[in-house]
């Protein structure tokens, strides 16, 4: 580990309007544990934008503090083992149908998140829009088809020098749809471990989904994954949300 490391996310990777998104910030941090199966992510504190912090080592754990004193712990990962779910890709046109519900900016909580905001235009936000999937009538239905799902088109400048996603941004992908499957707002990503099998360019289109996975009191599981067009798992994640008071300025989403 390189002592004088930093982490610092700009402005654009915001989810609230002033904190970083936490799968794309999850994923700078993840990149730092290099050869792991999978990471796991914790979100300590609200992500500060144009802000540098300090990059530390706590035994085998990765620890993104800031510059205060005493510091504040904003960010903890380390290595895991990820099994790969059972799920699968409900194909790209169901996908395209699932978001033409999605909801306006005016019903969003968040409608400036990298992710999954709809005031973002395209080229600058991400632009993931995941509903629940409808029955062949075209009738939302999520006690059938409990998973949400949403097309994603990458845009050119979200790969890396060899021309493939940059994982960050696949980490980001598999972020927000988790809490819309969850559908119990407001609330905030606690915990994500993700792993990445293959990452693609950005050509061609991406099928998004996720699925709820439980509750324990205010805590919300949720599980999402990343297909090509033809039905390959791309990414997938685990994930913790924690429900808030509903009076509460949002953190994270």
């Amino acid at each position: 580990m390189n002592p004088t490391q930093k982490l610092n996310i700009a402005r654009r990777f915001n989810g609230p309007h002033d904190s970083g998104n936490g799968g794309y910030s999850a994923g700078l941090v993840a990149q730092m544990i290099p050869g792991a199966n999978a990471v796991e992510v914790t979100l300590r504190a609200a992500i500060p934008l144009e802000t540098d912090l300090s990059v530390r080592t706590n035994g085998e754990a990765i620890e993104i503090v800031s510059h205060d004193e005493p510091p504040t712990l904003i960010i903890s990962a380390r290595a895991t083992q990820l099994a790969r779910p059972e799920a699968r890709s409900p194909g790209l046109e169901a996908a395209r149908v699932a978001a033409q519900t999605y909801r306006g900016a005016e019903d969003h909580v968040l409608p400036h998140c990298f992710v999954c905001g709809p005031a973002r235009p395209v080229g600058d936000g991400l632009r993931i829009f995941t509903d629940w999937l409808k029955d062949p009538a075209g009738v939302e239905n999520p006690n059938l088809f409990p998973i949400v799902a949403a097309p994603w088109q990458p845009t050119p400048d979200l790969a890396d020098h060899a021309g493939l996603i940059a994982p960050e941004f696949m980490w980001a992908a598999l972020d927000c749809p988790g809490a819309f499957a969850i559908d119990a707002e407001p609330i905030l990503l606690g915990r994500m471990s993700a792993r990445i099998l293959a990452r693609p360019s950005t050509d061609a289109p991406i099928v998004v989904i996720a699925w709820r996975k439980g509750q324990d009191r205010r805590k919300h599981f949720a599980g999402s994954a990343l297909f090509t067009e033809s039905g390959d798992m791309l990414a997938f994640s685990e994930q913790t949300w924690i429900q808030i008071d509903a009076h509460a300025p949002p953190k994270e989403l």
